[in-house]
């Protein structure tokens, strides 16, 4: 793996990576009016994007921001890269061969982004697809009830209680195996909600990267145990409602058709596709 240090030797032109009239070049806080105004065209797909730019600027010593310009001084496409891992969007066109040439060189480890962008990429990329899931965005608000107090008491995910989460995803066949840390680093730009029994968590669900504007859902499910008693989807309201009135619009992933149907049934909507590139 390389570090930062190492990843900026490969650029040339102080700083610039040029192939005909696009330059790829690393970002600082003057082109910020023009990265947000990009990234808002579909704002919830870059959920990541903006809230990382929102909540460390452009000089965090963890990742760095990059932009393709054109001659006109104009975004097309940004890339975000941390460590060995690599956010990708574009919203119209963007330079194909840079952008695989610049990844490529990059040494990644994992590609994540818009389908219909990474896409055109995957051809030219030393990446395979690994999945693809869809984008959901609650869109139908009157669809999704208000959180109602009963006898199912919620407890707040906080710090005590990550062994328990770390726990529940290690029995749940759909998730992939995680951390304390992992978990600790998403509930810094998130909240979550879960649900014990008989000492242990059998229920959950989490944001992650809030932004001004939307929330990124994660970790919604139930230990096999203790489904279809709707645990998961009182989180989840309780969630969806504290954002809302914070003026949040919460989004989500999903590739299971059950719990899609049941996504809809509060009020999402399916808005694109979202797909992971790894080694």
């Amino acid at each position: 793996m390389i570090n930062i240090e190492e990843f900026l030797v490969i650029l040339i032109n102080d700083g610039y990576i040029s192939g005909g009239m696009l330059m790829i070049q690393r970002l600082n806080s003057t082109y910020h009016k023009k990265v947000i105004e990009y990234l808002h065209k579909e704002k919830e797909e870059n959920i990541f994007l903006l809230s990382d730019i929102e909540r460390y600027g452009y000089d965090s010593y963890f990742f760095s921001i990059y932009g393709g310009i054109n001659e006109k001084g104009e975004i097309e496409g940004i890339l975000l890269k941390c460590f060995e891992f690599i956010i990708f969007y574009a919203y119209d066109k963007f330079d194909v061969d840079d952008f695989a040439e610049f990844i490529n060189d990059s040494n990644c480890e994992e590609v994540c982004g818009k389908s219909q962008s990474l896409e055109k990429l995957e051809a030219k990329i030393y990446l395979r697809r690994y999945r693809k899931v869809n984008i959901f965005k609650l869109i139908n608000k009157n669809l999704l009830p208000p959180y109602i107090e009963d006898n199912i008491k919620l407890r707040k995910i906080r710090f005590g209680n990550l062994n328990k989460i770390v726990k529940l995803y290690e029995e749940i066949d759909e998730f992939e195996d995680t951390t304390v840390d992992n978990i600790k680093s998403s509930l810094k730009t998130g909240r979550g909600y879960c649900i014990e029994r008989e000492g242990k968590v059998v229920s959950m669900a989490k944001t992650t990267s809030e932004n001004r504007h939307n929330a990124m859902i994660i970790g919604v499910g139930t230990h096999p145990k203790y489904r279809n008693r709707s645990y998961a989807t009182k989180c989840l309201i309780k969630i969806c409602n504290e954002l809302l009135e914070e003026n949040r619009i919460p989004c989500l992933f999903c590739d299971n058709e059950a719990a899609g149907a049941i996504y809809k049934m509060l009020g999402f909507e399916q808005i694109g596709y979202w797909s992971i590139y790894r080694k």
